[in-house]
């Protein structure tokens, strides 16, 4: 399951990523703008600094800013740097196989569905995200 804070990391560097490129933001105007508890975009911009996306710096110029390229940051990755891997269901992970594993009719549909998940999440980039929220609001 994804969590609310995986959206959350997404909505954060949706925000970051829909500011020119370099553009310095507080993480107190993240919280406000996207509803978002600043506690908590405070802990999940420590996440996204350790990914090497964003850098901070502090001061009256200081703030957040996106390090990358908002294109090449797709939402797997967001994702699984917050929640860790992304699973369908536990089967699939699983070190011991369960007892049905060469007989299970659902295992493969499992498969298929998690790959066709991974794809989307792979194919889908902060950019993207940016590029749609731009075309709500003309």
């Amino acid at each position: 399951m994804i969590t609310k804070k995986a959206e959350y990391a997404i909505i954060i560097m949706t925000e970051l990523a829909s500011h020119p490129k370099g553009t310095m933001v507080t993480s107190k105007a993240i919280a406000e703008k996207r509803s978002i508890p600043v506690n908590l975009v405070v802990q999940l911009l420590a996440i996204t600094k350790e990914a090497g996306w964003t850098s901070g710096y502090r001061g009256p110029a200081g703030g957040i800013r996106l390090n990358n390229n908002p294109s090449k940051i797709n939402l797997r990755q967001v994702i699984e740097k917050v929640d860790g891997p992304i699973g369908i269901t536990r089967c699939l992970f699983s070190k011991t196989p369960c007892q049905d594993k060469n007989h299970c009719s659902l295992r493969g549909i499992w498969a298929k569905a998690q790959h066709n998940m991974l794809s989307v999440l792979e194919n889908v980039s902060i950019k993207d995200l940016v590029d749609a929220e731009e075309s709500h609001c003309r």
